[in-house]
């Protein structure tokens, strides 16, 4: 039995060491993910031109500002101008947020843009800049 007991106290030894190295790696500096980008798309219930405008959200949840963020976006087709300075388009789908500079924690990219359907906005490239 105490063989046992010291396997299983060994096991979860182990486990609590893991959860803490990945909480460290996660809370390091410049160990940011593409997931830590938050989209939110939600109708703003104006209509343009017959189509649905959509209020676009895209939320840093990393410590550190991530630049050079490009999402997919088919092009952002939109019978409204989009602020450029919030979303460009690019070749191959891609569209860059905030002309490539940061995107600090607590300062979301936001805009509109009206059109049938909403892109997904997932996100595909970013830089952590710590």
């Amino acid at each position: 039995m105490a063989c046992a007991s010291k396997a299983k106290a060994t096991t979860i030894i182990l486990f609590l060491a893991a959860v803490i190295c990945c909480q460290a790696q996660k809370d390091r500096p410049g160990a940011c993910n593409l997931s830590d980008l938050q989209v939110s798309v939600v109708k703003t219930g104006k209509v343009v031109e017959g189509q649905p405008e959509y209020r676009v959200t895209i939320t840093n949840q990393c410590s550190c500002p991530q630049m050079s963020v490009r999402v997919r976006c088919d092009g952002l087709p939109s019978v409204k101008p989009v602020n450029e300075g919030m979303i460009r388009t690019e070749d191959g789908g891609l569209c860059l947020l905030n002309d490539g500079m940061p995107i600090p924690t607590g300062s979301p990219v936001v805009f509109t843009f009206a059109w049938k359907t909403a892109p997904d906005f997932q996100p595909t490239m970013a830089v952590p800049h710590c």
